[in-house]
């Protein structure tokens, strides 16, 4: 594999990945050199389509570059959700057969994660300045599209209207737009509702997972959601957006929301914080769900595209995991939650 030249190394000298004698290429990072080998792509998603807003002009023209050529050359192009694959197929006219879905598996939970101390959470309390009342997670960068601004105004809007001041802690590390959230934060005087520790450490991370009251994912835009996996794992409901890859990856495992919708996020944060059974029976639903993905399925699903891309023959396992539908759990999805 070779990561983007953009962010890690120069290109290579011309005929360099001939010259290694392997039978197919893999390009697991948003780049992709021309050459000889057949070749396998990774496209991480068409976010600039969808939200131009969020990139400057001189990156969307760079992806534009890079994905439809990317894509057309590559013997098969692997993506991680059914929804990305619509994307490749609708904005740039590639052949749905060269798609191929393999959806992220979560690695297992660390060692430091499921230790005792992990839980202690008067230790967290007092390191992150986190109070006694209940509260919701959101892990995520501070990028523009991980909606925190309407996160942050339906807090405000339960507080002033219900008198709820539900606490919520959002890691992750600080980007650029960092300031306009602050400003915006102290805009509402939320004052210790809101908390913003930047990122923290794994054991941290997960202590929080197991000891928020639930999950909470208001983007605006995902390939697939890391934290969904990662509240599932450790035990927690979750709650998160109806939009683009998360009802397919949720499955009827999370209650959806409007993420555009000030009012449908208020209402959202208020049922999972007054709704004991509907927590307990998403907890439910988080341990199935995750059962559909699995690190093995997933390396053999990627071992099966490498074999048919080299010209090898496939055996009946390939063929199947070639053939799966990813996609969801329908006893899952029967059960609406969202009424």
């Amino acid at each position: 594999t070779r990561a983007s030249s953009k962010y890690f190394a120069p290109a290579p000298p011309e005929n360099f990945y001939e010259s290694l004698g392997c039978d197919v290429i893999h390009f697991p990072f948003q780049s992709f050199e021309p050459c000889g080998l057949p070749s396998v792509y990774n496209p991480h998603d068409l976010q600039h389509l969808h939200h131009p807003e969020f990139f400057t002009p001189e990156e969307i023209a760079r992806r534009e570059r890079l994905h439809p050529a990317a894509c057309r050359a590559a013997h098969t192009v692997v993506v991680a959700s059914q929804f990305v694959k619509r994307d490749l197929v609708e904005g740039y006219r590639i052949d749905a057969e060269k798609v191929q879905v393999i959806p992220w598996a979560p690695p297992p939970l660390p060692k430091s994660a499921r230790d005792d101390h992990a839980d202690d959470f008067s230790k967290l309390k007092r390191k992150y300045g986190l109070t006694d009342r209940p509260f919701a997670l959101y892990p995520a960068m501070t990028w523009e599209h991980k909606n925190h601004f309407r996160l942050l105004e339906a807090l405000a809007t339960l507080r002033d209207r219900e008198g709820l001041e539900l606490q919520v802690v959002c890691t992750g590390y600080k980007t650029d737009f960092w300031p306009h959230i602050e400003r915006r934060l102290k805009e509402l005087g939320l004052g210790e509702q809101a908390r913003f520790p930047g990122l923290i450490p794994h054991e941290d991370l997960s202590a929080l997972y197991r000891a928020a009251m639930f999950v909470f994912i208001p983007t605006l835009f995902e390939a697939a959601s890391g934290p969904l996996f990662e509240a599932w794992q450790h035990g927690a409901p979750a709650a998160c957006s109806t939009v683009t890859s998360l009802p397919e990856q949720a499955a009827g495992a999370a209650l959806l929301f409007d993420p555009l919708s000030v009012e449908e996020i208020a209402g959202a944060l208020a049922r999972m914080a007054k709704d004991d059974g509907l927590r307990d029976e998403l907890r439910r639903r988080g341990a199935r769900r995750l059962e559909d993905f699995s690190l093995e399925r997933t390396a053999k699903a990627y071992r099966a595209v490498y074999r048919r891309a080299a010209g090898r023959a496939l055996d009946e396992e390939d063929r199947q995991l070639l053939g799966r539908d990813w996609t969801y759990r329908q006893q899952l999805n029967d059960c609406a939650l969202n009424h």
